[in-house]
């Protein structure tokens, strides 16, 4: 039996968070009927114009036909109890997640820490939750589980380049996104194949 990835959720502290980190596994699975949603907890105000980077958000939803909820949490600020598990919670009450992305706890931003942990509390039946990579995911993160994207890396760089706000952050640069995808390839010798790699909190069949 696979594992029920029939309806997505995923969620991001920042508005640029599921592009970096799961937007290519995301974008193989729309294509294969999956339905999916974007929480993006803040607008990511401290580096850029609240209303500009909401905009961005929406419009690489958008790429995928996914519904996207805002929490507008303060960004640096988000705690990782209420009114985050709140937010998460009505969410997941509306759309009915089969399975959830979130950032990894294993990361040096604390918006990141704190929204996987609130999202652990959050997400506690929903069968599949994962944890996915971001530039600042730390040295602990061990992925378990990988996805192929090769056939929807376009689509990820597509996605990272409607958040122009951020363009001048190294991290957004298409050989940054391709190099990280194409290490974790090799991790597991898919030589010349690109990746998305996540840690499991769970997975219930």
């Amino acid at each position: 039996m696979p594992i029920n990835f029939e309806r997505i959720m995923a969620i991001g502290a920042h508005p640029d968070d599921i592009e970096l980190g799961c937007f290519g596994t995301l974008a193989k699975f729309r294509n294969s009927g999956s339905e999916v949603a974007f929480v993006v907890l803040t607008y990511g105000g401290v580096n850029g114009d609240k209303e500009t980077r909401k905009k961005e958000a929406e419009e690489s939803a958008a790429l995928l036909s996914a519904k996207c909820y805002f929490g507008g949490l303060n960004d640096t600020e988000i705690p990782e109890g209420n009114p985050t598990i709140k937010i998460i919670e009505d969410a997941i009450n509306d759309f009915k997640p089969t399975a959830i992305f979130i950032n990894s706890k294993n990361d040096t931003h604390q918006d990141h820490r704190n929204a996987a942990n609130a999202a652990i509390s959050a997400s506690r039946f929903v069968p599949t939750v994962i944890f996915y990579q971001t530039p600042s995911s730390n040295r602990s993160f061990t992925p378990q589980f990988f996805v192929d994207i090769t056939d929807t890396i376009k689509i990820k760089l597509e996605s990272t380049k409607i958040h122009s706000s951020q363009g001048d952050n190294v991290y957004m640069a298409d050989r940054a996104i391709e190099g990280l995808s194409e290490f974790l390839g090799l991790q597991i010798y898919r030589s010349s194949r690109y990746f998305e790699g996540f840690e499991i909190h769970q997975i219930i069949i």
